[in-house]
């Protein structure tokens, strides 16, 4: 605990690069709500978030056009008939759940997401269309490959959580089931680039630590086995590292960490005292840099990046905003690089209190 107040002093972040930018604009608020997981289509024309009404157990999906501002509520339905397009009803209100959406790659104009009413039976939809699972238990966290042919999630249909590929070309068929794990859940799913590997956690009692399957088909392999929590995998844009967090040296406190994504490879420490992406580790698409969250009172939780390498020192991003959580970086149609992200305000703000989201170019990295 000692170490961690020293860090969370000021004393290192004061000393840290900064980066300025213009600043960001503010494009989404609901009263009532923070808003949460901000993820960008990958072509970077369209923006998903979430709303969490905390009080009301809800969480809200919207899709839409940032530079508009424009955006809609994703409204889950109800399969009433064989198709997942036609022949729906609408859930009724009240305690309902939509979160988790993942974007099909290009060119399919496409997401998928898990959604649940009040008897929190969650399965994973299709947006536009219905369920594409539809069996007793939870279904959730669905990850798309990039090839677009499989959407990977977590089921409990078999009484724990494995993991199952649905093969979008025959979404018709059951999907398979790749992870039969008996004394874990398995969580976090992310694609490798080429969509050839899955890497993911396994929960269990003694705990969370990063597996990875080298090849559909393969069994997994661990690449943690350390007590506490790792978390979150997300590969490099090609594919030769996997992020992550873990608290390992402190349990009171997330540290970034990069691992090879193959048997017997050795973690290593990026750095400390990071407030988790609820998407993971976000990477700069050239996959030099990654952009994340200080867990720094003093500087109320600042932006920064840093490069993906030990020893780097991440440079705070200044874009007048204080008090950050989610984040996503995408390349936009004109080659910039684009920062959604949500904060409690500017720092000129009087008040500060739900988070709100912000769009922003990143300043160019050095």
């Amino acid at each position: 605990m000692r170490n961690r107040q020293l860090y969370r002093s000021g004393i290192i972040a004061l000393l840290l690069p900064l980066l300025v930018a213009a600043e960001a604009q503010e494009v989404a608020s609901r009263e009532g709500a923070n808003l949460q997981r901000p993820s960008w289509s990958a072509d970077g024309g369209k923006l998903a978030y979430e709303a969490n009404f905390h009080d009301d157990k809800r969480i809200e999906l919207y899709v839409g056009d940032p530079v508009g501002g424009t955006f809609r509520r994703v409204t889950p339905n109800v399969r009433s008939t064989s198709s997942i397009t036609e022949g729906f009803s609408r859930l009724g209100n009240g305690g309902e759940v939509a979160h988790e959406l993942c974007w099909a790659p290009p060119p399919y104009d496409r997401f998928a997401y898990s959604a649940a009413d009040e008897s929190q039976d969650y399965e994973i939809f299709l947006g536009g269309g219905g369920p594409l699972t539809d069996v007793p238990g939870a279904d959730g966290g669905p990850a798309w490959s990039p090839d677009g042919r499989f959407i990977a999630f977590t089921s409990s249909r078999t009484g724990e959580g494995d993991l199952y590929l649905l093969d979008m070309g025959h979404h018709d068929q059951p999907p398979r089931r790749v992870t039969s794990f008996m004394d874990s859940s398995e969580l976090y799913v992310a694609w490798s680039p080429d969509s050839t590997q899955l890497a993911f956690v396994g929960h269990s009692d003694s705990g969370d630590n990063v597996w990875l399957i080298p090849s559909l088909g393969d069994d997994p392999v661990q690449l943690t086995n350390w007590t506490g929590n790792q978390t979150r995998p997300t590969f490099s844009p090609k594919g030769e590292w996997i992020a992550f967090y873990a608290n390992l040296e402190d349990m009171d406190r997330l540290d970034l960490y990069l691992v090879e994504p193959r048997v017997g490879a050795v973690p290593r420490l990026l750095t400390r005292a990071v407030v988790p992406n609820a998407g993971g580790p976000s990477w700069t698409p050239d996959g030099r840099h990654l952009v994340l969250v200080l867990d720094d009172d003093q500087r109320f939780d600042p932006l920064a990046v840093l490069e993906a390498r030990p020893g780097a020192e991440p440079k705070i991003i200044d874009l007048g905003t204080v008090g950050h959580g989610d984040l996503d970086v995408v390349e936009g149609p004109e080659g910039t690089l684009r920062l959604a992200y949500v904060a409690q305000g500017r720092g000129r703000d009087d008040i500060r209190d739900y988070k709100r989201l912000f769009v922003s170019q990143l300043p160019p990295i050095q």
